[in-house]
Order: structure tokens, then C-alpha cells, then sequence
């Protein structure tokens, strides 16, 4: 949380905060032109993700908390997400509390499959590096002690003394160049 609070403030991160594959927000890029997602397809899908807070809860936002969050009718919010399931994005499940019918449970698991299935396709080219350090550093000392063996050096000297900067400083960097 102290990463959401520095990048965009208390107030911001107190909202709380959802996490998104990079692959569901490129989703159109990999597949077909005539089954990519209509703006509104995508926003409901980014609402749903965002209600998903554990693996094993379904999220069971009505279709009224679908609209206002996304700022659409609940008519194109019903279109949407009977596209999402046609095209087998998500499943809608039933749910009842206490005999009476309340808002439909969706399943993300098809997404998964389907996010799993692109990635697979379309490996990443520049994956993060995910090991991070904890901890920040209290003083140079203990920065200076810090293993940087999965770090490409900034420069590197010749035979002859002469410096020369490298372009791609980290490994596994999102620059390629």
C-alpha cells in the first residue's frame, strides 16, 4: 500500500485500488478486428475485474453499480455483458440471498483462460524483473552492500581507459534499445 500512497497520495490509495493484467488492457491488440471489445465491453469487463477482490468470491455487482461506475446506461451495460458471455469472456451465474434473487455472481475464469492464452501467443518481449528490494536502503553503506548482480552495469571502461555508456541499463528492461 505504501507503493500506492507515494505514487498517488493517501487519499487516492484509501479508495483502494485494482489489479489489471497489462494483457486485458491490450486485449484488442490480439485479437480478431471483428471480435475486439466495444469501449463500453471494455470498461464493464474493467468494473468486473475490479469488484474480483479474491480468486475463490465470484463478483456480483448489480447491472445499476455496473452503469454508474461506468458511466453508461444499464441497457449497454446488459448489451455488454451479454457479448462478454456469448463470446466467452465471462460466465454469468445466478444467485439468490435468502430464497430471494439477487444480482448475478460473473466468473472471470474464462478471461483467465483467455488472458492465459494470449500471453502464451504473444510472449513478452521485456518481462519485469520482479525481484525488488523490500526495504529501502537507511544509508549509502547499506546501498553499497546491495546485491545489484541482476543489474547490467551503466558503463563499461575499454582496454584503453575510454568510458562508454550502455544503452539498456537493466536487464529484462521495457527499453529495447
Amino acid at each position: 500500500m505504501s507503493d500506492m500512497v507515494e505514487k498517488w497520495g493517501q487519499a487516492v490509495a484509501e479508495r483502494g485500488f485494482a489489479q489489471i493484467p497489462n494483457y486485458l488492457l491490450l486485449l484488442n491488440n490480439f485479437i480478431d478486428e471483428d471480435r475486439r471489445l466495444t469501449p463500453v465491453e471494455m470498461l464493464v469487463l474493467l468494473q468486473l475485474v475490479g469488484a474480483w477482490w479474491q480468486k475463490d468470491n465470484m463478483p456480483f455487482p448489480s447491472m445499476g453499480t455496473l452503469a454508474k461506475r461506468a458511466g453508461v446506461s444499464e441497457r449497454q451495460v446488459q448489451r455488454a455483458v451479454t457479448r462478454l458471455v456469448k463470446d466467452n469472456i465471462i460466465a454469468k451465474k445466478k444467485r439468490r440471498t435468502q430464497g430471494i434473487i439477487a444480482s448475478n455472481a460473473y466468473d472471470l475464469a474464462p478471461l483467465v483462460e483467455l488472458l492465459e492464452g494470449v500471453a502464451k501467443a504473444y510472449p513478452n518481449e521485456f518481462p519485469r524483473v520482479i525481484k525488488r528490494r523490500q526495504i529501502a536502503p537507511k544509508n549509502l553503506a547499506e546501498l553499497a552492500a546491495t546485491d545489484t548482480t541482476d543489474i547490467e552495469p551503466k558503463t563499461k571502461v575499454t582496454p584503453k581507459g575510454k568510458i562508454v555508456l550502455k544503452k539498456k541499463i537493466m536487464k529484462n528492461s521495457r527499453n529495447p534499445g
